[in-house]
């Protein structure tokens, strides 16, 4: 029996030995890469499942899916296998911390920017699709100190009430010492299913995906069902390096003699695509926000659905727009850290103006 995270009322965390246990039951080991001659685009269902291999949408999604998921998987492509458990990370990507609303499809947050959409009444997510250039970050004339940004696409995790969020990304890190030299701006990969209360567990790295700043990445979400999600990230600019990763939702044991799991499932209320100021690991402080330049989402597509079956297309058409913030002293006052904007129905780019 388990028991769902809205059903019940949290108030003891488990111990990061628990955490961790649970995270590594998430991830469902694959079968080994398919070949290098393996044809994607002619396989069917049951090979590209053996696989892990992003589903090819239903005809009745229409071109833009196809074309997404043709492209995608289309040579050159080369699928890794996946390191196993990967590695920890010193950092955290989060719900979003809401600033305040306005009138319209415009909100401030103070560590996402980009953009949200909402399901249509009756349906649910189950499959989100963006693409970027990983941002080059840079901290010259900075304070001393570790900077990054996140960039990635998911599903939930932009409501109050949500207690989940599947993700995939990069983040993007910058360091300036004490001397006021800088380091060498790096990237890494990850996924993550976020749940309410986490504060111990980080996202999963993916240790031999190859990706650095000014690489241009491809990512697809899919929700198999509530309790499991697809992960597939490409790198274009690597020869078509390319990783899937299966994580079962996240759960925890309740406390007490029962111990009946709590578990944290992927509702496929909103869909989202977000530079983000990422979370200290085991806090709640916020890292530095590095000079990111702009970062374009290009291809932002979802599919939405009833019983799982995702057939009805959407995209930024009804999108809000979030600000990032933050609070200033001397003299008191709110400032932009990053600003959206919405190019056209499938393209939307965060800007650095902290």
């Amino acid at each position: 029996m388990i028991l769902r995270a809205s059903d019940v009322q949290q108030h003891t965390l488990p111990s990061r030995d628990d955490l961790n246990a649970g995270l590594r039951r998430q991830i469902l080991l694959p079968p080994p890469p398919p070949p290098k001659d393996f044809d994607a685009l002619n396989a069917d269902a049951r090979e590209l499942e053996f696989f892990r291999l992003p589903p090819r949408p239903p005809l009745v999604a229409g071109r833009r899916a196809e074309t997404l998921w043709a492209r995608l998987l289309s040579k050159p492509i080369e699928v890794l296998p996946m390191i196993y458990p990967g590695s920890a990370t010193d950092f955290r990507v989060n719900r979003g911390r809401l600033g305040s609303g306005y009138p319209g499809r415009h909100e401030t947050s103070f560590n996402w920017s980009g953009a949200c959409i909402a399901a249509m009444e009756g349906t649910q997510f189950t499959q989100v699709w963006g693409a970027w250039e990983v941002p080059t970050p840079s901290a010259h004339s900075f304070p001393p100190g570790d900077y990054r940004c996140s960039t990635w696409i998911g599903i939930d995790g932009h409501r109050r009430f949500d207690t989940s969020l599947p993700q995939i990304g990069t983040t993007q890190k910058i360091v300036v010492v004490n001397d006021g030299s800088v380091g060498t701006p790096t990237a890494e990969a990850w996924v993550q299913w976020w749940f309410r209360g986490d504060r111990d567990t980080g996202p999963w790295t993916l240790p031999n995906f190859p990706v650095e700043p000014g690489d241009h990445v491809r990512c697809v979400l899919t929700v198999m069902a509530q309790d499991h999600v697809r992960f597939f990230i490409k790198n274009e600019s690597k020869n078509g390096k390319s990783l899937s990763v299966d994580l079962l939702a996240p759960t925890i044991p309740l406390p007490g003699p029962i111990g009946i799991p709590i578990e944290f499932p992927a509702r496929g209320r909103t869909a989202e695509w977000v530079t983000e100021r990422p979370t200290v690991l085991h806090a709640t402080d916020l890292y530095r926000l590095p000079k990111y330049g702009v970062t374009k989402f290009v291809d932002c597509f979802a599919l939405a659905g009833t019983g799982g079956i995702g057939f009805q297309p959407q995209d930024l058409e009804n999108a809000r727009l979030i600000k990032m913030i933050e609070i200033r002293d001397n003299p008191h006052r709110t400032a932009p850290l990053s600003k959206p904007e919405k190019l056209d129905q499938q393209t939307v780019q965060t800007r650095f103006v902290g």
